[in-house]
């Protein structure tokens, strides 16, 4: 079975596509620059030819030209899936986002639940993959906070009460594969064990860092917290912006019941990260 897998270099993309090859499936993996989502093109039939399944591990945070997140995560997409389906191509797996939604108020999550349904409604058989935190030390979000969990002192949006349900990198890895091998259709939310508070899974990223001095938490005032996004959204390759800052305040937990029965195992807590770290 031929794979055309989109996103391969990035975090999650590098573990799939490695699962893949172990399992010894033939890859497509075109570069950005290849095939851009963002830049429909006749080139893109070519992609296709003799391809069984696609994988779109390929997304954007933040858009640096108007429209370019919808293009990216819908549009685009849904292009492909059309040319797909004109092709024999049978199955997609999406990787999403937890709490994508077309009535999303970030136009990330926006963007990311409009191309889910018009993936769902394109006619292949089609898994939406949504997870939660995806913890991974070669992650550009786990950086940053295990950054932070070193830190003596945490001034955190709301003392970092947004309830959070980490997932670990491999285990979300193993899911795709199991989604491209299988037949399971729809939306899967990809969540870890547990359930906890964000500071609680910086208090755990900071023991497994060997750090036992607890540290100061302060529960940054909301105006500051959104001045600071704003002052973020100015700063190139910035984690922070008014729709992250906005995405942290819903929280991202989700019932990890559909996970554990694609895993076939209860996928680990975030208290077990530093176990196989």
């Amino acid at each position: 079975m031929k794979i055309l897998l989109l996103g391969a270099r990035g975090f999650i993309g590098r573990r799939v596509a490695a699962a893949l090859r172990r399992q010894g499936y033939p890859l497509l993996t075109p570069s950005r620059a290849e095939l851009d989502l963002t830049c429909p093109g006749p080139a893109w039939t070519d992609w296709l030819d003799g391809v069984a399944a696609i994988v779109n591990m390929a997304g954007l945070l933040r858009e640096r030209r108007e429209g370019e997140l919808e293009a990216a995560h819908h549009f685009g997409p849904a292009h492909l899936a059309g040319l797909a389906r004109r092709l024999g191509v049978r199955r997609w797996v999406q990787l999403s986002a937890l709490g994508a939604s077309e009535e999303a108020d970030t136009l990330f999550l926006a963007s990311k639940g409009r191309g889910d349904a018009a993936l769902l409604a394109s006619g292949l058989d089609v898994a939406v993959v949504r997870p939660s935190l995806v913890y991974g030390d070669d992650g550009a979000s786990s950086r940053l906070l295990l950054a932070l969990s070193r830190l003596p002192f945490w001034p955190l949006p709301e003392g970092g009460a947004q309830r959070v349900r980490p997932v670990a990198a491999d285990e979300v890895a193993e899911g795709l594969r199991k989604l491209v091998e299988g037949e399971v259709c729809g939306v899967v939310d990809f969540v870890g064990a547990e359930e906890a508070a964000l500071a609680d899974y910086l208090r755990q990223l900071r023991r497994m860092q060997g750090i036992s001095s607890p540290p100061r938490v302060w529960s940054m005032p909301s105006r500051l917290a959104d001045g600071l996004a704003a002052c973020g959204a100015r700063v190139p390759g910035s984690l922070l912006d008014a729709d992250s800052l906005r995405m942290l305040r819903q929280g991202s937990t989700a019932d990890p019941a559909a996970f554990a029965a694609l895993l076939g195992r209860q996928p680990l807590s975030f208290r077990q990260f530093g176990e196989v770290a």
